[in-house]
């Protein structure tokens, strides 16, 4: 689904995105976020992006990691896709239940947070379709997002919460898994990267601006 928007006139320009083991924050956990961040400045392949995974410490400390790095980032726009009713969402109830807080950076926040899905959800329902995914938004400006193919098939968000997150997390604090770990740090950082990416594409596709990125129509694939 296209959406055309107008531009918010940020300098800098920052997304954000969550892997978890289940979109249910009682049932499941966090495992990874992602950060990017990019100069308007620049083309969209000079934009950068952080990853950071659970390493044998817990989900707080690594939502503290995360937003540390997005607070020191500098942006004044944050674009997230379902970041109101998911992402950011999610961590605050996993931070709840763990009965703890983080600081969260001014840029989480209205009017500086703009969340590309809430509009479509919105006009989705008012016509009777599906609510569209990321993938599927990109699709429709002609642009494929990147592709991540783990032991022969394509990794989605629910083989994510069901394979690979948990294969990863059943790896902390075993010396053993040492390597197999790094190897499916490999397979997440190209699937948060990917969706980063995705995100920022889309904004831009919405507000009318020429897209390049560096991983947008690539497959990258780990057996």
């Amino acid at each position: 689904m296209q959406y055309a928007r107008d531009d918010p006139g940020h300098d800098r320009v920052a997304t954000l995105d969550i892997e978890t083991t289940a979109t249910d924050p009682d049932a499941g956990e966090l495992v990874s976020l992602g950060i990017g961040v990019h100069d308007r400045s620049d083309p969209l392949t000079g934009a950068t992006y952080e990853t950071f995974h659970r390493r044998g410490d817990d989900e707080a400390t690594l939502v503290e990691r995360a937003m540390g790095a997005l607070a020191d980032a500098g942006a004044d726009g944050l674009v997230t896709y379902n970041g109101v009713e998911f992402d950011l969402w999610f961590v605050e109830e996993r931070l709840g239940r763990l009965d703890t807080r983080v600081d969260w950076p001014a840029v989480t926040e209205s009017p500086a947070h703009l969340d590309l899905f809430l509009d479509r959800k919105a006009r989705a329902e008012e016509s009777g379709e599906r609510w569209p995914n990321l993938e599927a938004c990109l699709s429709a400006y002609g642009h494929e997002p990147p592709r991540t193919v783990w032991r022969g098939d394509p990794l989605t968000n629910t083989r994510f919460g069901e394979e690979l997150g948990p294969a990863y997390l059943r790896t902390l604090g075993t010396d053993t898994g040492a390597r197999f770990r790094e190897e499916l740090c490999e397979v997440m950082d190209h699937y948060l990267v990917g969706d980063l990416e995705a995100t920022l594409a889309l904004f831009y596709a919405d507000i009318g601006d020429s897209i390049e990125g560096r991983y947008l129509g690539t497959e990258a694939r780990f057996d």
